[in-house]
């Protein structure tokens, strides 16, 4: 169950970020492909009237009339679409010259007619036309007309009064745009899914790895714990075994001492080995610890003392210390494959098994 609760807050975060991330992308990304559409949309129109207006420029130079001009114009743009984008031509005076569809021809473009938008002001369309100069903007039409905006540039044709013009409806220009907000919104939700599914899947296969590795830690730890638990099981019955022992004193061997002579200040005293917890090496002075908290120095080495204890009482934990099974309180793993040794009473520093001497202090615990 916290496995499954684990999983479904990591994809809910996932998809959190996800989910930012591509409406910022998509917003960003949407507005720019829009913006380039429409400086397109301008660039072309722009381009389109000049190219149309040099031709015609170009045809007056040759010595055709500018009826024929007119004529020639009018036949190439003769029933075009002009529902998207189309060409046409007027006068200064805002008279239709040429018009796809002949039956605008020679209608006059009102003040009322349309506006102009450019940089944020109106001015009738009418007025572009009579500043003879090049120009452009969003031409928005009376609502009673019932027409979609356009974008329109115009171009004079030097030597003459005309004015070709471009025009490029904003409604399909929308439809296009729409067309492209669902293709990037689309898009950007599939690649939302597949990030999403895509780290989902990563995070399975990691926390997967996370757990093998876990259980087979846990594994080896239950495996050591259980093994510390038999030795401190068996440390015990050692100890009730050891204290239960009446006639242990005269089962040891006679090179085994029942009693160390130890100094205190100036005075000599005899300490009993059973009373003895542990011996410690402190420098180069040993300090004999007792079960009473009694601490006496003798003479001799730690070396030389463990030949003359009961083995199976005394043990030589490491360089400092030999102690009495009966003073262990319990052992507790300790870094890899060492053992710590808890002595009651308390030791200076604290008693470590090494790893190299691991197995013969289990093998003295099973005696």
């Amino acid at each position: 169950m916290k496995k499954v609760r684990l999983y479904i807050w990591t994809l809910a975060g996932i998809s959190t970020v996800v989910l930012i991330v591509g409406a910022l992308s998509f917003r960003y990304f949407y507005n720019s492909a829009k913006e380039a559409l429409w400086n397109g949309k301008m660039e072309s129109g722009q381009r389109e009237s000049r190219e149309v207006g040099r031709l015609l420029e170009q045809q007056l130079q040759s010595g055709l009339t500018q009826q024929k001009v007119i004529d020639n114009l009018q036949q190439s743009i003769l029933n075009t679409d002009i529902q998207s984008e189309y060409i046409c031509m007027y006068n200064q005076k805002g008279i239709e010259l040429c018009h796809p569809n002949p039956a605008l021809i020679g209608q006059k473009i009102e003040i009322g007619n349309s506006m102009i938008l450019k940089n944020g002001d109106d001015m009738p369309f009418s007025y572009l036309l009579q500043k003879g100069k090049a120009n452009g903007g969003v031409r928005n039409f009376p609502a009673e007309k019932h027409r979609s905006s356009e974008i329109v540039n115009i171009y004079p044709v030097s030597g003459t009064d005309w004015m070709v013009a471009t025009h490029a409806n904003l409604g399909v220009l929308q439809n296009e745009l729409n067309d492209l907000y669902r293709r990037f919104l689309l898009g950007t939700l599939l690649m939302m899914f597949f990030v999403v599914g895509l780290c989902y899947v990563l995070i399975r296969l990691i926390y997967r790895k996370y757990e093998q590795i876990t259980e087979s830690q846990i594994t080896s730890l239950n495996l050591e714990v259980n093994s510390l638990s038999q030795i401190n099981a068996h440390l015990r019955e050692l100890q009730e075994s050891s204290k239960n022992k009446t006639e242990l004193k005269d089962v040891v061997e006679e090179k085994t001492r029942k009693r160390i002579i130890a100094y205190e200040k100036n005075e000599i005293i005899t300490v009993e080995t059973q009373d003895i917890a542990w011996i410690y090496l402190d420098e180069n002075t040993i300090l004999l610890h007792t079960f009473l908290n009694q601490q006496y120095s003798i003479n001799g080495s730690l070396d030389d003392l463990m030949k003359q204890l009961d083995n199976e009482v005394f043990y030589r934990a490491n360089r400092q210390y030999i102690i009495n099974v009966n003073a262990i309180k319990s052992i507790l793993m300790y870094g890899k494959n060492q053992l710590e040794i808890t002595i009651q009473p308390t030791t200076p520093d604290s008693v470590i098994i090494s790893k190299n001497k691991v197995a013969e202090f289990k093998k003295w615990l099973d005696r």
